[in-house]
């Protein structure tokens, strides 16, 4: 593990505390009322010792179904096998919290999150051969000469191959099902929920290297070579990866009430085991001209799709934690909106994407943080 992921680990858990409802004080806490925040400057006046002491009246936490939505915006770390392994990229996801807590303080909650992104690419602009599609007067053109693949680039008018490098393309699908149970309120108002859980976890990595050539051997002719046409191929180099965890966690949550606010901070640490899957292919395009530059025909096209196919497998253990803090406001008795972070860090036991000659192909166990922004919806929670 490196100085630096190690950093990251020690930020996000001091930041959970921070926010914690627990470091906010017993009584006092920084959220206020629109429009409330009303100090009477008496910086000097004596303490009031009647303040400090525990208020008789508590709320008390809400009983029945409840959900919660959220609208993610997170930052997802790169590939340890990428040069710019010590950077990361922003992406956007969804997670839905359902559950019920009876009148006994026990209950079950279902939690479903899923990140589409990151996808991340150096790209290069190619011409082609034949540089311009003559046939081609633009996208209005209704009736093109040529397919939609010889088509100009809409942005630089000319035929391009837009070569890609990947640098941070991933995906993850999360699904909890854990029990839960109240404790009773602490001295000031403040309620754990302890959780006992299963959890699956599908996190995807793709890495795509492509490069361009041109030769002087013929399709039409294979074996021959001519000095008066061009071939060219765009050689594409692909691979997927497919992590598939499932194991067991524990964790709290802990909340507590201030007026229309309600803070509340949640910890779960797991330890699941990786089934890992691999593919890799290299796909290839080939066009032959019969010329060279601008107005030049196509002779021969030949694709080549799945060459030097492999498959492999693989299993780690994977341990790691999600912290969570975030504060509601509410809005209705049983309706609030919410905002606060969240961090998930898969410490070891990852399988990242990588080609031949772009990097370790068998990097196994490699560690994946994401940390970011939540914003959301609250019912009945």
């Amino acid at each position: 593990m490196s100085v630096l992921n190690l950093f990251k680990r020690l930020i996000a858990i001091v930041a959970l505390v921070a926010v914690s409802p627990s470091v906010f004080g017993q009584v006092y806490h920084p959220f206020a009322e629109p429009l409330e925040f009303n100090p009477d400057w008496q910086f000097f006046a004596p303490v009031d010792v009647d303040s400090l002491m525990e208020l008789p009246s508590r709320k008390r936490a809400n009983t029945g179904w409840f959900g919660t939505y959220d609208r993610l915006y997170t930052w997802v770390s790169r590939p340890e096998v990428e040069q710019s392994r010590a950077d990361g990229d922003f992406t956007w996801g969804n997670r839905y919290d359902l559950g019920f807590m009876t009148d006994d303080r026990s209950g079950w909650l279902f939690s479903m999150k899923h990140i589409g992104g990151p996808g991340v690419y150096n790209t290069i602009y190619q011409e082609r051969i034949d540089r311009v599609n003559l046939d081609d007067s633009g996208p209005t053109d209704p009736t093109p000469v040529q397919p939609f693949l010889d088509a100009n680039d809409p942005q630089i008018g000319t035929r391009v191959y837009i070569l890609g490098d990947s640098l941070n393309v991933a995906g993850l699908s999360n699904f909890e099902i854990n029990k839960t149970w109240r404790r009773e309120p602490y001295r000031y108002g403040g309620v754990i929920e302890p959780m006992l859980g299963l959890r699956y976890t599908t996190f995807k990595d793709y890495a795509l290297n492509q490069s361009y050539t041109r030769s002087l051997g013929l399709i039409s002719a294979p074996g021959a070579v001519s000095t008066t046409t061009d071939v060219e191929t765009l050689i594409s180099n692909e691979t997927s990866i497919r992590n598939d965890m499932f194991g067991g966690q524990l964790g709290f949550r802990y909340f507590n009430y201030y007026k229309r606010w309600t803070l509340s901070s949640e910890l779960r640490a797991f330890g699941m085991q990786n089934f890992q899957n691999r593919s890799y292919r290299q796909r290839s395009e080939t066009t032959e001209y019969d010329g060279i530059g601008i107005g030049s025909a196509v002779v021969a096209t030949d694709y080549t799709n799945g060459s030097g196919f492999v498959e492999s497998s693989n299993s780690e253990f994977v341990v790691g934690f999600e912290a969570r803090a975030e504060a509601a406001y509410q809005i209705t008795k049983y309706f609030s909106i919410r905002g606060g972070v969240d961090v998930l860090d898969f410490a070891k036991g990852i399988w990242r994407g990588a080609n031949p000659g772009f990097g370790n192909i068998n990097e196994h166990s490699q560690d994946v943080q994401m940390a970011g922004f939540t914003f959301g919806l609250t019912l009945n929670r």
